[in-house]
């Protein structure tokens, strides 16, 4: 899987990336922009608590993010026993 980036700030991409971008055609670019919209949307729609977007609906950020659990660290030896590990 390629490595997409997105920022508000043109300054975050690096000159690379963005010859890259602008070598593209425009319909490569569109591709590119379809894929960003429809893993926005696959990541929206993870969460049950999200409700459904509208026909046309933007996905800017979730509706109800997903708690996360945070686990006490008080010392670096208690890295190596987290659950799951």
């Amino acid at each position: 899987m390629s490595i997409i980036r997105k920022s508000s700030n043109i300054n975050d991409i690096p000159a690379y990336d963005k010859e890259y971008w602008w070598a593209k055609t425009p319909q490569e670019r569109l591709a590119a922009a379809l894929k960003l919209i429809r893993r926005a949307k696959a990541i929206y729609y993870a969460n049950p608590k999200n409700p459904p977007l509208g026909n046309g609906g933007q996905v800017l950020k979730s509706d109800k993010p997903i708690e996360h659990r945070k686990l006490p660290i008080n010392h670096l030896r208690d890295l190596e026993n987290l659950p799951g590990q």
